[in-house]
């Protein structure tokens, strides 16, 4: 994500206009993270990146990238498995797990529409919890607020 990309959403979510995140992190059956749609209706994407965050807590480029796969045509996926390819990826940068108390970013994207992911780390998903935007649930307090397609 380039910095005007990266101004534009630290400014909306400054101005509180920023959608609310329907994507959420958890851990899959694979015992990897996987990110779930929790709308049904999520936006199409292009982009789906894991960015390993840096000492500053900034959103940018200088965060490492530890996995990023991009569509050539938007699509649809309401489960997506990190460093597996879903139908109709390529993987761009390959899967490079970090250290469990390591604090991710989800970077999603479709053409030039940011939608708001989640910061997670490996631990908060292997200790069960599933991460929606910044907010951690145990995976019964997320079943009954939110419904999976």
């Amino acid at each position: 994500m380039g910095r005007p990309l990266a101004v534009l959403a630290a400014c909306l979510l400054l101005a509180g206009c920023s959608p609310a995140p329907t994507r959420a992190v958890r851990l899959g059956d694979s015992g990897l993270p996987e990110i779930v749609d929790t709308s049904c209706d999520s936006r199409m994407l292009t982009l789906v990146e894991i960015r390993a965050m840096n000492a500053d807590d900034v959103i940018d480029e200088r965060d490492t990238v530890v996995w990023r796969i991009e569509f050539a045509e938007p699509r649809q996926h309401y489960k997506i498995t990190i460093g597996r390819l879903p139908e109709g990826a390529e993987e761009k940068v390959a899967w490079q797990p970090p250290a469990d108390d390591q604090r991710l970013e989800v970077h999603l994207q479709n053409g030039d529409l940011f939608e708001p992911g989640a910061g997670f780390t490996l631990d908060q998903v292997k200790d069960r919890k599933v991460v929606l935007g910044y907010q951690a649930f145990t995976a019964e307090e997320f079943a009954k607020k939110h419904r999976s397609c």
